[in-house]
C-alpha cells in the first residue's frame, strides 16, 4: 500500500473534500459536533446525574467533565466513523472493482484517514485547553505514539468490514445499533473507576476505553499512561491488522462477481 501513496493522499483529499462540500460551516464541523454531543452529555451526567471525574475532585467543576468528555468522544468518534462507513467502502464504489485496476486496499485505508479528523481535531483542542486552563507537559509528547495501536485497530477493522460487508449485507445494518451499544459500553461519559470490579477487566480490553484514558492522561492529567497497556494494545492491534489483511485479501477475489 506504502507504493501508492499519491493515490492514497489523493483520495484522501477527495473524500474530506466531498463531506464538506457545500456546506457552509465546511471543516467547522468536527469541531461543532462534539461540542454540541460535550454540552448535552454535561449536562444530562454532571448536572442531573451529579456524575465527577476522580482527578478533579468531588468538587469538579463543569469544565473539568466536559474536557474529559471531549477526550474520550475524540477517539469514539473515530471509531464510530470507521465502523459505520467501512462496510461500504468497497460496495460504494462498484466501478473501482468491475471496470479499472485499483488496489482496492485504499479504501479501507482511506476511510480510516478520514475519521482521524476527529481525533486530530480533539487532541489539538485538548492541548490548546490543557495549555490555557492547565499546566502543559513533555508526556503530550507521548501522543503519537498512544495514537498508533487505535489507528491499527481502526485500520483492522475496516479491512474486515469492508471485505465481509460484500458478502454480507446486514454487516452495514447491524452497525448503527452497535455504535450506539458501545457509546455506554465504553468510559467515556463515566470515568473508569465507575465499573464494577468484575467487569473492569473487560472493559480494559476495550481499545476506545483505553485510547480514551490514555488522551486523558497525557494531555489533561499530565502523566503517562501504562506502558504495560500499551504493549499490550500495540501486540493485540498489529496482530488484528494481519487478520484484516489476509481476510481482505483472500475475499477480494470474488468481489467482482458478487459486484
Amino acid at each position: 500500500m506504502f507504493k501508492h501513496h499519491y493515490l492514497y493522499w489523493q483520495w484522501l483529499r477527495r473524500d474530506v473534500a466531498g463531506r464538506y462540500r457545500g456546506s457552509v460551516l465546511g471543516l467547522l464541523w468536527p469541531i461543532l459536533q462534539p461540542l454540541t454531543q460535550i454540552a448535552v452529555f454535561t449536562l444530562i451526567f454532571y448536572e442531573f446525574m451529579q456524575m465527577r471525574w476522580p482527578n478533579t475532585g468531588s468538587n469538579g467543576d463543569a469544565m473539568d467533565y466536559g474536557l474529559n468528555v471531549f477526550a474520550g468522544l475524540a477517539v469514539f468518534n473515530f471509531f464510530a466513523e470507521v465502523l459505520a462507513r467501512a462496510p461500504s467502502a468497497i460496495l460504494s464504489q462498484p466501478n473501482l472493482v468491475t471496470k479499472v485496476r485499483f488496489p482496492l486496499l485504499l479504501l479501507p485505508a482511506v476511510t480510516v484517514g478520514s475519521a482521524l479528523v476527529h481525533i486530530a481535531v480533539g487532541s489539538v483542542s485538548l492541548i490548546l485547553l490543557a495549555a490555557l486552563f492547565r499546566h502543559a507537559s513533555w508526556v503530550m509528547l507521548w501522543l503519537p505514539v498512544f495514537l498508533l495501536p487505535l489507528i491499527l485497530y481502526g485500520l483492522a477493522l475496516a479491512l474486515l468490514l469492508a471485505s465481509l460487508g460484500i458478502y454480507l449485507r446486514d454487516i452495514g445494518q447491524v452497525m448503527p445499533a452497535l455504535t450506539n451499544m458501545l457509546m455506554f459500553l465504553t468510559p467515556i461519559f463515566y470515568p473508569a473507576t465507575a465499573v464494577p470490579v468484575y467487569l473492569k477487566p473487560w472493559f480494559e480490553l476495550n481499545p476506545i476505553g483505553w485510547g480514551a484514558q490514555a488522551l486523558r492522561s497525557l494531555l489533561l492529567e499530565a502523566s503517562l499512561p501504562s506502558l504495560n497497556a500499551l504493549c499490550l494494545h500495540a501486540v493485540a492491534s498489529i496482530l488484528l491488522l494481519l487478520l484484516g489483511r489476509y481476510v481482505f485479501l483472500r475475499l477480494e477475489k470474488g468481489f467482482a462477481d458478487v459486484l
